[in-house]
């Protein structure tokens, strides 16, 4: 098991507090390598040391939001889908609410592309991890289950967006139990489970 050498997760952390700092005053796409190395103090062939360019930076500034937002959701109940006696989109509204002002940005048409495919990649693993229990019960499966965790990466991941745009409102858990409205009943079909 090796050990990070902790100068080099220190300047990692300054590149990572950067691209937040900078992310909440430009848009994404405006902000430069020499913008991020400038505001943490370090040279630029340091950056490229760590990242390739700005979206893997990003995508290590999200990593350690996406697993703790992973762990919000491990709790969820296998007979009913609950995670804190709440649907399990819950902890996702939650997290963007936490983040509003992050993903507002992120999210835009302004922000990363590689950001949002990265997001949907993780709803989506996530959504068919947490569904195993439902397809074990599942009497007659008529689409593919990897199929429907995609669509509900998607649905997810679109829901989120406007509703950034509308500020977080509704309330977080309303949002929850809105997008549970409108998707449980086409996945539970497709499911056999009607």
């Amino acid at each position: 098991m090796s050990q990070t050498d902790p100068r080099q997760e220190r300047t990692r952390q300054l590149l990572r507090e950067a691209l937040t700092a900078l992310v909440a005053e430009m848009p994404f796409e405006a902000i430069t390598i020499t913008d991020i190395t400038r505001r943490a103090r370090v040279a630029r062939k340091t950056f490229y040391a760590h990242y390739a360019d700005k979206d893997a930076l990003l995508i290590d500034c999200i990593e350690p939001l996406l697993a703790t937002l992973a762990e919000s959701i491990s709790n969820t109940d296998a007979e009913t889908l609950l995670a804190d006696n709440k649907p399990l989109s819950y902890p996702a509204f939650k997290h963007v609410q936490e983040h509003a002002a992050f993903y507002r940005a992120m999210l835009s048409e302004h922000g990363s592309a590689r950001l949002i495919l990265y997001l949907l990649d993780f709803i989506t693993r996530t959504s068919y991890e947490r569904h195993a229990t439902i397809r074990q019960i599942a009497p007659r499966i008529t689409v593919e289950p990897m199929l429907i965790a995609h669509f509900l990466a998607g649905a997810l991941l679109n829901s989120i967006i406007w509703w950034l745009k509308q500020d977080c409102q509704p309330p977080a858990e309303t949002m929850a139990y809105t997008f549970s409205q409108l998707a449980a009943p086409g996945v539970l079909t497709a499911l056999g489970l009607d």
